[in-house]
């Protein structure tokens, strides 16, 4: 029958190794997925996301009411702030593509266009490095709304704001993009300011060079920056002016905080679904360990027995069997490792900014299993070593 024993025990060994590689390799892609995704949500965007509130515009627009609009906003005191844009971060919003070139430079910078409210960049709080902010004073700082700038100078002599990417992709720093002229189709422009990276898209989207336009005619959402505390009358105040000029419109808000966690929801459900298979791939490993231990012991009694009668001490009984069941532990991180680091490689390549695949997490995740191993096993070893060795010569 010993053949067959060590058939059965080999089998129990495979299977807890598989187990165990599974439990491990969740562990891991468990905590990957949660760094990153609270990377994300705590990644610098380039503009202060709290109390802000955007109104989409739809229905304002047609009736005329968004001047009036805005104007009943300003009055409220629990509103530090209001613009007027098409670009909102996590909105739908159009971005133009655009090349633009220096004079007498052919090759071409590939630039998104992004409309937005004269006082928009303030609002938001997104930083400006060089130079100055457009303002609605001054008529060179409005751009027309001619998309098709290829065939006319539309926009001759207009200003514009470019961002930090969009002054590298040009060769200049931000304080010598300042007073520059890119030709936009038969339009040159003129680079009056330079703002810090704004990312309107969060960590999934990189960054590209930008241009910033003002155009007061084309313009999708209100955005409002709240006193704080004051959130529940302001919303109650914002809701009845919406209604004095657009009754017959529904009103579409929402705050910038809520929508930013959006892009990385899945995630998140991908996570607690890893969450819940950990425990119960753990749970199974451990029942197989805990099975295949006793197995061991009760294989192992008179080997221990004899042993101690020749003078083994209680400590070194357990440390054989801690080793024992360590090996199939440490096989299987070999396995769970690579192919932990290839899916998770591919996860987080997903992403523009993430966080680096340390090897802390995987030594985490193998660490961890080996302490419930050892847990599972430590009980068992004590009571075997403990037992009187007489006892353990009779059991043959």
């Amino acid at each position: 029958g010993n053949a067959g024993r060590a058939g059965s025990g080999r089998l129990q060994t495979t299977l807890m190794v598989l187990q165990f590689a599974v439990s491990i390799g969740l562990g891991i892609a468990v905590m990957v997925v949660f760094s990153q995704i609270s990377f994300a949500r705590n990644l610098d965007m380039g503009f202060r996301k709290d109390n802000l509130l955007v109104v989409a515009g739809n229905g304002l627009v047609r009736l005329g009411g968004r001047e009036s609009f805005v104007q009943r906003l300003r009055t409220n005191p629990g509103i530090l702030d209001v613009a007027v844009t098409e670009a909102v971060p996590f909105g739908t919003y159009g971005v133009g593509l655009l090349a633009g070139h220096l004079p007498g430079h052919a090759e071409p910078v590939a630039l998104s266009k992004l409309v937005i409210g004269s006082n928009m960049a303030q609002l938001m709080g997104a930083r400006l490095i060089a130079g100055r902010f457009l303002s609605d004073k001054r008529a060179q700082d409005q751009f027309a709304a001619q998309e098709d700038n290829s065939k006319t100078a539309a926009n001759d002599d207009r200003n514009i704001l470019i961002d930090e990417a969009a002054a590298k992709s040009f060769g200049f720093t931000p304080q010598q993009a300042v007073g520059k002229t890119i030709i936009l189709g038969k339009s040159h422009v003129h680079i009056v300011g330079v703002l810090a990276n704004v990312k309107f898209l969060g960590a999934r989207e990189p960054e590209t060079a930008t241009m910033y336009v003002y155009d007061p005619q084309d313009f999708g959402s209100v955005l409002i920056r709240l006193r704080p505390g004051t959130e529940p009358q302001t919303l109650a105040f914002i809701d009845r002016a919406w209604h004095d000029f657009a009754p017959t419109k529904a009103m579409d808000r929402w705050f910038m905080e809520d929508h930013l966690g959006r892009p990385y929801r899945a995630d998140e459900r991908q996570g607690d679904l890893f969450g819940v298979f950990v425990g119960i791939a753990i749970f199974i490993s451990c029942l197989g360990l805990f099975g295949l231990a006793a197995f061991t012991a009760s294989r192992r009694t008179r080997e221990i027995g004899i042993r101690k009668v020749f003078g083994a001490r209680t400590r070194d009984l357990v440390f054989l069997l801690l080793w024992q069941f360590s090996v199939p532990v440490l096989i299987a991180n070999l396995i769970a490792w690579p192919v932990a680091w290839y899916y998770l490689h591919g996860l987080l390549d997903g992403f523009a900014y993430h966080i680096t695949l340390s090897p802390l997490y995987f030594l985490a995740g193998g660490v961890i299993a080996l302490a419930v191993a050892w847990l599972t096993i430590l009980s068992h070893a004590l009571r075997v070593s403990r037992a009187n060795p007489i006892n353990a010569l009779r059991y043959e």
